[in-house]
């Protein structure tokens, strides 16, 4: 759970962005500005999701080990049918996914050091990458079964290599917890990436509403900072001390669940973070009258 203040913050970052000159509105501002926030939090889900799906791939290289030894007397037996072509193209398919699969779990493999900067986008592309494959073999396996049953003199010589793909299909069923974490939120190797995910996601929902409602309420709050500071203008505040005066002002006037003395020094110590040496002071001062007004 993110504490208030890192909330306050990132709506004040929110603000201060959306209400630059020449930026972005709002509304398209949204992903770009969450995919730097959340940077870090992302990049922790995406190395969690690489440990996750390398310890549930074990023992699936020997299986694929298996799939291609056999691979050559499988196609002799289909090709002994001349009406199973199509049985043949399926299996064709199945090989060519499983050789991708392999490279590009080692590529994971190979981006995937904990303890080391890593280009950590190329190492989401790399787990992208294994999700769709897995999506793809999941497909081919399951036409390649509906094709067996249309030849049972083939199916019947076939137990071996079937019993190969069923056990690369388990280890797919198991990939797909990484690739849903939220349909297995329970599982020991699976919490981890749901959690975090559902702690990044519910940090978003809560700063966008919070920014969102002062976006809604400028006018309002503006008119109140004004009928405390002479000749108040918008422009003429830095843009910071701006988006920290809206923020606190909504507190304030519509917060009451939260003591005033608690949103004040809030605002004042993130003034301290992200404005200039006299932003603090200005705050407290604004503030402090709002809050004494009648």
């Amino acid at each position: 759970m993110h504490s208030r203040r890192a909330i306050r913050e990132s709506a004040i970052q929110f603000l201060y962005c959306s209400d630059l000159e020449g930026g972005a509105a709002a509304e398209n501002l949204s992903d770009t500005f969450w995919e730097l926030a959340l940077e870090s939090d992302s990049n922790k889900l995406i190395k969690a999701s690489a440990k996750a799906l390398l310890h549930l791939n074990q023992g699936r290289e020997t299986r694929h080990i298996k799939l291609v030894d056999r691979s050559k007397e499988t196609l002799a037996t289909i090709s002994a049918d001349p009406d199973a072509e199509k049985l043949k193209t399926a299996f064709n398919e199945i090989l060519k996914l499983e050789s991708k699969w392999q490279a590009n779990i080692d590529r994971v493999q190979r981006l995937y050091n904990p303890g080391v900067e890593t280009p950590d986008s190329e190492l989401n592309s790399a787990i992208k990458d294994i999700f769709t494959l897995n999506t793809q073999l999941t497909e081919s396996r399951k036409r390649w079964e509906l094709q067996l049953q249309d030849f049972p003199f083939v199916n019947k010589r076939l137990d071996a290599i079937k019993s190969v793909i069923t056990g690369l299909q388990r280890v797919s069923d198991r990939i797909v917890m990484v690739q849903k974490p939220s349909d297995f939120a329970d599982h020991p190797d699976i919490k981890h990436i749901h959690d975090t995910a559902e702690k990044m996601q519910g940090f978003r929902k809560e700063v966008d509403a919070l920014a969102r409602t002062i976006l809604n309420k400028k006018p309002e709050l503006d008119e109140t900072i004004e009928s405390v500071v002479e000749n108040y203008k918008p422009e003429r505040i830095d843009p910071v001390d701006r988006a920290i005066l809206r923020l606190g002002t909504y507190e304030i006037l519509l917060k009451e669940e939260i003591p005033v003395p608690v949103t004040i020094n809030e605002c004042i110590e993130i003034s301290r973070r992200f404005g200039s040496n006299e932003s603090s002071r200005f705050i407290n001062g604004v503030l402090d009258k709002i809050a004494k007004r009648d």
